[in-house]
């Protein structure tokens, strides 16, 4: 008698193919639990309004050929205050655009490169109330399930995301409705300690995220007090790890170790002041090959009472971050007499999209 076959290649081949993953935009808050700022009401607690979502795809972790076939947004988690949701009669339109963020026109139809499909409604969606302790979020989110899933072929071009709102439960008025926002995501890491000056302490070198268009800004406290400073800084390189400062300068205590790449420095003078105290800072060209850039740096220290007359400070690094790369158009009224709107450029409400 022979026996059926197995249909356990069957059921591995069809949950693969069905296999759904969630990617979060921007790409880079999947380190973040939380943003640093909330959006009260865009895209979708705008009333009865058009609200369209350009997305760069350099940000956004779907792979081309992949159907997007939700959409999602979670709530911010510094708002403790519950919001009401809303039921509203929704339409959602997605497709590409040439535009990117910073040129994104104020003219809705303008911004396609071809027509968008309709992946969901015109049709009732409920929204449901954010922060409510009687029937929390999962991790926060929710989703909008598409009743066309979107095939996403971008090839080069940038999506669209338009969320059309022909009314609300609340009789067409915008909502607070407060969801998680992004910034820019730049992260700094510190080397290890610096080495004792003759007062004791060891000097602590602190540097603070930022990006391109910003400054650079990095702080020295519990230093030798009144004394002349040096800020080595590595542009373009990591710290390195820690290595001795005996064969550079002869002396110095074998706990002053150096942490950055000695080729390549470029080096800033001051003083600290009667705290220890100094500061050094610089704007960053606001410039897309200074988005992603590490800038590494190092205080050196004249102090005549420390072996070999010079103490250093810990390593700081900071890779840049930079803003989002996304915009909104939106305005009030009813979606289909909505020519133009505003432009809110990288405002971005924390987006997923979920794709098999």
């Amino acid at each position: 008698m022979n026996k059926p076959a197995s249909l356990l290649p069957f059921v591995l081949l069809c949950t693969a193919a069905f296999a759904q993953t969630t990617a979060i935009f921007p790409d880079e808050y999947a380190a973040v639990a939380e943003g640093p700022f909330n959006s009260p009401n865009l895209p979708l607690a705008n009333g009865t309004s058009r609200n369209q979502c350009l997305y760069e795809g350099v940000d956004l972790q779907v792979q081309s050929g992949h159907q997007i076939t939700k959409l999602g947004f979670r709530q911010d988690a510094t708002t403790t205050t519950m919001n009401l949701g809303r039921s509203l009669q929704l339409e959602v339109r997605m497709g590409y655009s040439t535009y990117t963020a910073a040129t994104m026109t104020t003219t809705f139809d303008t911004n396609y490169h071809v027509p968008p499909i309709t992946v969901f409604g015109p049709a009732l969606f409920v929204l449901p109330n954010l922060r409510d302790p009687a029937n929390p979020l999962t991790d926060g989110k929710f989703f909008l399930t598409l009743t066309t899933p979107f095939n996403y072929v971008p090839a080069g071009r940038n999506l669209i995301v338009e969320y059309r709102v022909f009314g609300t439960s609340g009789g067409g008025s915008p909502f607070t409705y407060i969801l998680d926002r992004a910034d820019y995501y730049s992260v700094v890491t510190n080397g290890p300690a610096g080495c004792l000056h003759s007062g004791g302490g060891p000097t602590v070198l602190t540097t603070t995220p930022t990006r391109p268009g910003l400054y650079y800004d990095t702080t020295v406290t519990n230093g030798p007090t009144n004394a002349p400073a040096v800020l080595a800084l590595s542009l373009g390189a990591p710290l390195a790890p820690a290595y001795s400062l005996g064969p550079i300068f002869a002396g110095i205590s074998p706990t002053c170790t150096g942490q950055l790449s000695p080729v390549g420095l470029a080096t800033l003078g001051g003083t600290t002041g009667g705290s220890g105290y100094a500061n050094w800072y610089f704007v960053i060209p606001n410039n897309q090959a200074f988005n992603d850039y590490a800038i590494s740096s190092q205080g050196l220290f004249l102090d005549f009472f420390a072996p070999g007359g010079l103490v250093v400070s810990n390593g700081a690094q900071v890779i840049t971050g930079t803003n989002p790369r996304t915009s909104i158009v939106y305005a009030a009224g009813a979606p289909t007499a909505l020519p133009t709107g505003s432009k809110l450029a990288n405002y971005c409400p924390v987006a997923f999209f979920v794709h098999q």
